[in-house]
C-alpha cells in the first residue's frame, strides 16, 4: 500500500502543478473568487491529512487562511516537495494501520492509509472543478488524469508557467 500511496502523491504533485501552470496563463482565473476558494480548500485539505498523519494537526487559522494565487502556488510547491521528497520516503508501512482522530468524524477514526488516500481523492475532485471553471474563463484545460501521467512515464511536476494561453 505504501508504494501506491507514494505513487499517488507523486501524481498529485504533477497534477497540481499542471493546474497551477494553466491558471497562471489566464489572468481572470488568478483572481476568480470561485477558483481561489476551491484551490485554497483543496490545498488546506491536502495539508490537513498529511500533517495529521505526521502528528502535527494544523490550527484552524492555518486551515482557513485565504491565499492569493501566487501564494497558493508557492505553498503547494513547498508542500509537495516536502511530502514527496522528505516525509513519504521515510514513512513506514506499519504507520499506515494506525488510527487518527479527525475532529469532524466523531464516531470514526480512519487509518493513516485511509487519510492519505482521502487527501489525494479529495484533491482530484476539486481539480476537476477548477479546470471546469478555468474553461469558463477562456482557458483550455489540460488533462490531468492519473493514467495520462503514467502514460507520460510519470513526469516530475513543472511549476513554471505554461507556454501558451488560450
Amino acid at each position: 500500500m505504501l508504494t501506491l500511496i507514494r505513487d499517488l502523491y507523486a501524481y498529485q504533485s504533477w497534477a497540481d502543478a499542471e493546474v497551477c501552470r494553466l491558471i497562471a496563463t489566464i489572468p481572470a482565473a488568478q483572481t476568480d473568487p470561485k477558483i481561489l476558494t476551491m484551490l485554497n480548500h483543496l490545498h488546506a485539505v491536502q495539508r490537513f491529512f498529511l500533517l495529521s498523519v505526521q502528528g502535527e494537526l494544523p490550527t484552524r487559522e492555518e486551515m482557513m487562511k485565504e491565499l492569493s494565487f501566487e501564494e497558493l502556488r508557492s505553498s503547494m510547491q513547498k508542500f509537495h516537495k516536502l511530502a514527496d521528497g522528505s516525509y513519504l520516503p521515510k514513512l513506514r508501512e506499519s504507520r499506515l494501520r494506525d488510527k487518527l482522530e479527525i475532529p469532524w468524524f466523531k464516531d470514526y477514526q480512519p487509518t493513516c492509509s485511509e487519510a492519505l488516500v482521502q487527501g489525494v481523492m479529495h484533491s482530484q475532485h476539486h481539480r476537476a472543478q477548477v479546470l471546469t471553471l478555468a474553461r469558463s474563463l477562456g482557458g483550455t484545460p489540460t488533462v490531468v488524469d492519473y493514467i495520462v501521467w503514467t502514460s507520460k512515464s510519470r513526469p516530475a511536476p513543472d511549476w513554471g508557467v505554461a507556454a501558451t494561453a488560450s
